[in-house]
């Protein structure tokens, strides 16, 4: 065989393998580029789904404001009226006011006292209760309308609210979408009427949508499916799941787009594999023409060499002949051992880009969390300014009495969620820290009342705060939520009930890992629970931001990853101890301050009462309490019993009188308040001083026993019996 068709049987047998490479990658490419535009797709749906139930929820929060207006309690309707002109003044909604069979009021028109225009039977205006709709004809304009309506529960429930507005608002939301591959996007509600839609929006306004739809509704077929438009356009059809209203919201790519992708990939390859073959035919060619037999004799150390073997020597007689095939030789040489080199290099190269993608991964999960921190919180911060001043017009027109106390409970309420912003954003490092000395067993007795609640109706809460522990210099707001997020998670991991153990004690730096330069010591802060523990896999993942083994709507998979953000901001650091069966452990370690322990500076001094050693009888039923107060009378030198009832504490006063201070809680389980056992220790042991303590009671003391509200400090406590005691011994 001639030394040219050797060649372009070897330019062959090179380029087949090249060109099954270039199909493999452009298959691969293809594939890559029409999962990123389904992603891209699913994206584009929940972030539509997610304005427009924004829209709607503002509308909501609306309608519910105003319904609650004293004016309606009284038909003053010309008050409402304005009311709810400065509700709406600056939006592109307006309010509508309708009874059982008519519309008496609209801010889109001037005020008529006289206005009565009736509603046809079977009218959506007519739904009774808590609804969004929408109408190609409201009760007054003629013209498309979305309304969100909330009933009237007080004097005139047969009121009912509607905020409305222009479908065009949801319509400017879809035009700005700009999806992949010419995608189509339709928002409808639950009726699966279109309400909104990129394509020919005035068309198909109101119209229902096709009927695969509708059977992909009915059978819960969420997600990815083939149909076809509107437009009779087939189409690869994105069907979100209904919000919280019942809407819906289409995003449909063209078949055609995703063909066409296809047909690109096959092409460029193709063409690429061809000019392939094409170059190298060309140069065997010529290398056949430039070289004559003398090359037959460096085949075989040629194809050694093109095995990435080394080639043996040749010595065909010619000069330059014998040259190459010493070169290739050499060239065999060098070629292992560069290879080996480069696969040395490339091992390193492959271990410390695995290790920097670890970390910018982590970097970006951590981005992500604050921006969404950041997100929420905007939207949160819009919300509770609408409540904030809803409830600031309702307390100016109530008068005392239990709805005045409500709408003050409302408002403190609103006070605590824009803290919950202030950590959101602080978790998400948008907001600055702000430490402070924090006494932990003045802490937890503070936040017991939230920590039970926390904690739920069949799990034990208790503490162990070893005495004289300093001060840890933390964010008291942060650290109630690291508290609090991890008084959750032990709950939910004992469905079944069980005990949570609450425990804090001073650690050497070396046992922490942090640098012992800026530490020698640090406060361990552990929250334990008996619960089924977590095996190895889970520990790996559980302080990953979104990461949960809890079903989808339970937990957000954020409360771990702000309990360690929130230890490492503080300087500090987190652990978990888990083993599966044996519970978990999360563990702190919280710096402490440079003074302790830290003092109450409201504290009264307590110089000018005479302190002695007291045999104290505490009345607590709530453990948790019981478990922080009992260690820190003892710890300042008195003994203590406690009991859980008043009517336990009258068995042991008949058995044993020997006490100089009674301290009881004033609500308390069994027959006996607080405030009933004051009243029968002044007849049957007038000699034992009392101490009361409450949250909130409608039973108050008659006499002028002292009285502390919860949450007290530890110091007011302990002042507080040292007094007491002293009264009853000067009478």
């Amino acid at each position: 065989m001639k030394i040219r068709s050797r060649l372009l049987w070897l330019v062959f047998v090179a380029w087949l393998p090249s060109a099954l490479a270039i199909g493999i990658v452009a298959r691969l490419a293809y594939v890559d580029q029409h999962n990123a535009a389904l992603d891209d797709v699913q994206k584009m749906a929940d972030s539509v789904g997610g304005i427009v139930e924004r829209e709607v929820d503002k509308r909501f929060f609306m309608a519910k404001t105003l319904s609650a207006s004293s004016a309606l309690n009284v038909s003053d309707l010309e008050r409402f009226y304005e009311e709810a002109r400065s509700a709406t003044r600056g939006t592109d909604s307006w309010v509508m006011l309708l009874s059982a069979e008519q519309q008496i009021l609209d801010t889109y028109r001037p005020y008529d006292p006289r206005l009565s225009i009736s509603i046809s039977e079977g009218s959506p205006w007519l739904e009774s209760g808590e609804n969004v709709y929408f109408s190609m004809k409201g009760p007054v304009l003629s013209k498309p309308v979305v309304g969100v309506t909330a009933a009237h529960a007080a004097s005139h429930p047969g009121y009912s609210v509607v905020v409305a507005f222009d479908p065009a608002v949801l319509q400017s939301i879809v035009s700005q979408q700009v999806g992949p591959h010419g995608a189509l996007v339709t928002v409808m509600d639950k009726h699966l009427r279109v309400l909104a839609r990129s394509v020919n929006p005035a068309k198909w306004l109101g119209r229902d949508v096709t009927t695969p739809v509708r059977q992909r509704v009915r059978e819960g077929k969420w997600g990815f499916g083939k149909g076809f438009t509107l437009d009779n356009i087939p189409s690869l059809t994105y069907l979100s799941r209904p919000n919280r209203y019942g809407w819906y919201t289409i995003v449909a790519v063209p078949e055609a787009a995703l063909n066409a992708q296809a047909r690109e990939a096959a092409l460029n390859a193709v063409s690429l594999a061809g000019g392939l073959l094409a170059l190298s035919l060309l140069c065997a060619l010529y290398v056949a023409r430039s070289i004559g037999r003398p090359i037959l004799a460096l085949q075989s150390a040629a194809e050694e060499l093109a095995h990435e073997q080394v080639p043996t020597s040749v010595k065909t007689g010619l000069f330059e002949t014998d040259k190459v095939a010493d070169a290739l030789r050499d060239a065999g040489l060098r070629a292992r051992e560069s290879t080996e080199i480069l696969e040395a290099r490339i091992n390193d190269a492959v271990a410390r880009t695995a290790d920097v993608q670890a970390k910018l991964a982590e970097s970006q999960k951590r981005e992500a969390v604050g921006r969404l921190a950041g997100g929420v919180a905007h939207d949160f911060n819009n919300l509770l300014q609408t409540i904030s001043a809803a409830l600031h017009l309702l307390s100016a027109t109530t008068p005392d009495g239990p709805p005045r106390r409500m709408l003050d409970s409302a408002s403190r309420a609103t006070g605590k969620a824009t803290n919950l912003v202030k950590q959101m954003l602080a978790f998400g490092r948008a907001h600055a820290l702000e430490p402070e000395p924090v006494d932990l067993s003045d802490f937890v007795l503070k936040i017991s009342e939230l920590s039970a609640k926390a904690a739920g109706a069949n799990v034990t809460l208790r503490a162990h705060i070893e005495p004289g522990l300093p001060a840890v210099f933390v964010d008291p707001t942060q650290l109630e939520l690291a508290l609090l997020n991890l008084i959750f998670n032990a709950r939910d991991a004992m469905p079944q009930g069980g005990q949570i153990d609450l425990r804090a004690a001073l650690t050497d730096a070396s046992e922490t890992g942090l640098p012992e330069s800026v530490h020698r010591h640090y406060v361990r802060l552990e929250v334990r629970d008996d619960g089924p523990g977590m095996d190895a896999a889970t520990l790996h993942k559980a302080f990953d931001p979104y990461f949960t083994t809890k079903p989808v709507g339970a937990g957000s998979g954020l409360g771990l990853a702000q309990v360690l953000s929130f230890a490492r901001q503080s300087g500090g650091d987190a652990r978990i101890l888990s083993d599966a069966g044996r519970g978990t452990t999360v563990v702190l370690f919280l710096p402490p301050t440079a003074h302790s322990p830290v003092q109450n500076p409201d504290a009264p001094v307590k110089s000018k009462i005479d302190c002695r050693a007291l045999r104290v009888l505490m009345v607590e039923d709530d453990p948790l309490v019981a478990s922080v107060v009992v260690p820190a009378i003892e710890a300042a030198g008195h003994t203590v019993t406690h009991c859980q009832s008043g009517d336990e504490a009258k068995r042991i006063l008949a058995e044993n009188n020997v006490f100089d201070v009674i301290f009881s809680d004033v609500v308390m389980p069994g027959a006996t308040t607080g405030v009933d056992l004051e009243k029968w220790c002044r007849t049957a042991h007038p000699h034992i001083a009392v101490v009361l303590a409450t949250g909130y009671s409608a039973q108050a003391p008659q006499s002028d026993v002292a009285v502390l509200r919860k949450p007290y400090h530890l110091d007011d406590l302990l002042l507080a019996l040292q007094k007491a005691v002293a009264g009853t011994s000067a009478s």
